[in-house]
Order: structure tokens, then sequence, then C-alpha cells
């Protein structure tokens, strides 16, 4: 596709806050009327995704094709904690490119990664104001959590048990179902690496940001995974036996 995006839903209000693609006019920060938008007709009920925009009942009158020229799109909804829609995650093109249900499915593993970065209630990418949502926050904590991510996402604090890389010569969408487990699995490993930040944080009055680097410096200097470290330090604030570095272990 031509450009995908995350887009985020109020009650009368859509809006683009990730984008990936050249797309004229489809650009992070950019809303419109929720009414004009493919999201919102997605979210209604219409079908996941359309080659022909044009010709297809429930997406030719929408605006936003118009607006953008748009021929192809593909939407998944993008789930709060409560279960609320609070946004999407599509992408579209001005050309006619075909999509398949096993695709699609590969889309939907996405989604629920987004999900799982996205929750509003978790400090993380959207964040409900008074007049929309807007991206990302300004809080050192979400820093730390977007640096615990991103070192994830690397490898670097990857278990035995991350999924393999695709070979070389795989299909895109068997490279595209890898590249989602593996997020998915950076993600899961998030929660035990933010728990041991808690811990050091609170043992050593620190503050989130300077006990991630501490954890990751003790790991690095040891050549450990940060992740294994990390489930050993929250060990350790239930039994004192637990055996950590000294940087690491304080009074406990």
């Amino acid at each position: 596709m031509e450009t995908v995006f995350v887009g985020g839903l109020t009650q009368d209000e859509f809006s683009f806050l990730r984008v990936q693609g050249d797309l004229p006019g489809v650009e992070e920060g950019a809303t419109f009327p929720r009414a004009d938008s493919f999201c919102d007709r997605l979210v209604a009920g219409a079908p996941p995704f359309t080659a022909a925009a044009a010709d297809d009942p429930a997406y030719a009158d929408v605006p936003a094709r118009q607006t953008f020229g748009i021929t192809s799109y593909v939407g998944v909804p993008v789930h709060g904690s409560d279960g609320t829609v609070i946004g999407t995650l599509c992408a579209v093109d001005r050309r006619s490119v075909a999509m398949d249900d096993e695709v699609y499915e590969v889309l939907r593993g996405l989604a629920r990664v987004v999900e799982a970065h996205a929750d509003v209630d978790a400090r993380m990418v959207l964040r409900r104001t008074d007049t929309g949502w807007r991206v990302g926050t300004e809080t050192e904590d979400d820093v730390t959590a977007a640096m615990v991510l991103a070192d994830l996402v690397a490898g670097e604090t990857a278990t035995n048990q991350r999924p393999p890389r695709a070979d070389d010569g795989a299909a895109e969408v068997d490279r595209l179902r890898v590249a989602v487990s593996q997020l998915e699995h950076a993600l899961s490993a998030r929660v035990v690496v933010e728990q041991a930040i808690g811990v050091l944080a609170e043992r050593h009055h620190l503050t989130p940001r300077v006990a991630f680097e501490r954890l990751r410096k003790a790991a690095r200097s040891r050549g450990r995974k940060v992740h294994d470290l990390a489930r050993e330090v929250v060990a350790s604030s239930s039994d004192a036996g637990v055996p950590l570095p000294p940087e690491l272990a304080g009074r406990r």
C-alpha cells in the first residue's frame, strides 16, 4: 500500500496520529470530520478492505475518497482497554491493490500490537485531551517506556523463545507474520522490564529513566539479557535471597 497510518477517532473527529508514506494531504496531525473518513464507515460495519472504492457502495460517497484520490483501502479497528474503538490501523493507495484474508489477518495481528502500545490508560501513544486525541506524551515515564520497547524490538533483551527471523526468500506475508510475532513478544517482555524499573526506582530513589539505564548497564557489563536480569530484580522484591549485582541490590 502507498500509505499506512494509525488514525484516532473521537465522537466527531478523525485525525492522523502516525503516518508512513507520502500521499499528499495525509500527514500527522491533520484532522477532519469523522463522518468524512473511511474509518468511520469501517467502524460502522463496512467491509474491511476494498480495491475499487469508487465502485464500492460502502465507500463510494466517502468525502475522503475524493479528497485524497483513494482507490484501495484496508482498515482494522484499534480498541482501548475497555473495548471501545479508539482508532484504526489503515492503509490506502491511489492504485487498485488486491487484498486477501491471509494478509488481512496479519494486519489484525499488527492492530493487536498497536492496541497494546496505545492503551490510553497505560500512558502510551494515543492520549485523549479536551479537544480530541494527540500523539505521545511529555512525561519521563513515557520516554522510559519508549526506550524499553525500542531495546526489545531491536532484539537486545529478547529471550530464547523470541520468534525466529523469516528467511530472506520467504513470501511477504510470511515475513510480515514473523515481524508481528516479534513485536508481540517485545511488548510482552516489556512488562517485566518496566516492573523491574519500578523496583529499582523505589529501592534506590531514582527516576524511572535512570533506573532503566542502571539496569541496562548492569546487564551489558555482565553479558546478560536485560530481560533476564529484570526478572531477577522483580523476584528480589519479594525474596531477599535472590542474588543481584551490587549496583542493583541495595537495601532490600
